[in-house]
């Protein structure tokens, strides 16, 4: 399916996929916090915080790097 012309739609969907990166970036960095808390250290709720924390910076990374991608239309407008 090509890219839709419309640069409305397309950024909606770029938005939709940041907030999906950050999202799951969130889930993987508390789930694991979680495992290491209930399984391994006993340590809570240092674990799940300190994952929540490295899940957050990981998806701030990954919307920034997303952002950065992101081309703009070529009409002279900034």
């Amino acid at each position: 399916m090509p890219p839709p012309q419309d640069p409305l739609y397309a950024g909606l969907g770029q938005a939709v996929r940041i907030g999906t990166e950050l999202l799951a970036a969130l889930i993987v960095g508390g789930g694991l916090g979680w495992v290491v808390d209930t399984y391994l250290f006993q340590t809570t709720p240092w674990g799940l915080v300190i994952g929540l924390v490295f899940g957050l910076a990981a998806g701030m990374r990954s919307a920034y790097r997303s952002a950065q991608r992101w081309q703009r239309p070529l009409d002279g407008s900034n």
